[in-house]
């Protein structure tokens, strides 16, 4: 997966609050929560590469060439969920 599909697909839900999934090969599922003090606050492709999620609680960088797959599940109860 490219960083630029990775931000694509995340820039919709930055500051909503849910939980985000990424598959990683060689590592498995990753997830992130999105609560009311943790939500998503931006997401950008560094020059290298790297996609960096900022969150308002800290921040984490990705490699996208080993994401197989991204989850978002909305915290809201009609809402199960929808592979981005």
């Amino acid at each position: 997966m490219t960083g630029e599909t990775i931000r694509e697909l995340l820039v919709p839900v930055i500051g909503q609050a849910g939980s985000m999934f990424m598959l990683v090969r060689r590592a498995g599922q990753i997830g992130f929560a999105a609560d009311e003090n943790k939500k998503l606050t931006g997401v950008e492709v560094r020059p290298d590469g790297m996609v960096r999620l900022e969150r308002e609680t800290g921040w984490a960088v990705i490699d996208p060439a080993e994401v197989v797959a991204v989850v978002w599940n909305g915290d809201s109860d009609s809402s199960v969920g929808q592979f981005l």
